[in-house]
């Protein structure tokens, strides 16, 4: 993920972009622990993984639709 930003963002920014991409990864993860850990008190550690796992799935069904067509074609010349 780091290295595909350093490659799409302008060259004069790249500390911004990384200090938001980890805040935002940061977040992110805080809030799948906190959903994640109320649905395992409420249903089970199954429904839990269930939630988990399809999140991930999502996440990488969006990964593969919304990419640039730049890294779509194989190595930069």
């Amino acid at each position: 993920m780091f290295g595909l930003l350093e490659r799409a963002v302008a060259p004069s920014r790249p500390v911004e972009a990384m200090g938001i991409a980890t805040s935002a990864l940061v977040c992110g993860q805080a809030l799948a622990v906190a959903v994640t850990g109320r649905l395992a008190e409420s249903h089970g550690s199954s429904a839990a993984f269930a939630a988990a796992s399809t999140t991930a799935g999502l996440a990488f069904v969006l990964a593969l639709t919304v990419r640039p067509t730049t890294y779509a074609g194989g190595p930069e010349s």
